[in-house]
């Protein structure tokens, strides 16, 4: 098994989006925000086509060179957002059909907010989004990904932030992340049958500049 790391294309839209729903099938904010219909398949597919061209935005995957689909075997994506990317901008999209729009609103809404609210303007690279297979977690794809970003943001001089689960949060404090804040989301009625979870936290983390390399 060897994992390579390269720029995601365009024509790879479908495979990534049919890896966010493989990654997160356990994660209760997406499965109340992104229901699994094709709706929600569309709203990712169509979000990554339009995103992947912005020169602010970086999609990177990593595959298994030893399929023999090597090329087209992705196992896990990233999208780092540089130093010179504008935080997103508060109002929140059309969600796809059958979403729980109060809760997708609240969640993606108080991120955005919390965001800007933290960085304060500085300059920073930012990890919008990591997804592994789960089959391949724990085997370094996600470690490539996270690499590739701070490297650049230590070559910058920037800080770096991102938005981690409590499972997720001790990976980055040893990347050098501290956590800053968090959001605690209590989910009810429906949120709460989806994985039998009462609440959903996310931990706001930064990493400040450091020449020091990894």
């Amino acid at each position: 098994m060897t994992l390579e790391l390269r720029p995601a294309k365009l024509e790879d839209a479908a495979s990534l989006t049919e890896l966010y729903f493989s990654a997160f099938s356990k994660d209760a904010i997406s499965l109340l925000a992104f229901p699994r219909n094709t709706s929600s398949f569309n709203w990712w597919y169509d979000s990554i086509v339009d995103e992947i061209t912005d020169p602010h935005s970086h999609f990177l995957c990593v595959y298994d060179t030893s399929s023999p689909d090597a090329s087209e075997n992705i196992v896990a994506f990233a999208k780092w957002n540089d130093a010179d990317a504008p935080i997103q901008d508060a109002e929140m999209p059309a969600w796809p059909e059958g979403a729980d729009h109060q809760t997708a609103n609240h969640f993606f809404g108080n991120l955005i907010r919390r965001h800007g609210e933290i960085m304060e303007g500085r300059r920073h690279w930012y990890l919008e989004i990591i997804a592994t297979r789960p089959e391949w977690q724990g085997k370094g794809a996600g470690g490539k990904l996270l690499r590739w970003g701070l490297q650049k943001a230590d070559e910058e001089g920037t800080e770096t932030y991102l938005e981690a689960s409590p499972d997720g949060k001790p990976i980055y404090e040893h990347l050098g992340f501290k956590e800053v804040d968090r959001l605690v989301v209590e989910l009810e009625g429906e949120g709460e049958g989806v994985m039998g979870e009462k609440e959903f936290i996310e931990c706001f983390m930064v990493r400040g500049v450091t020449e020091k390399g990894i």
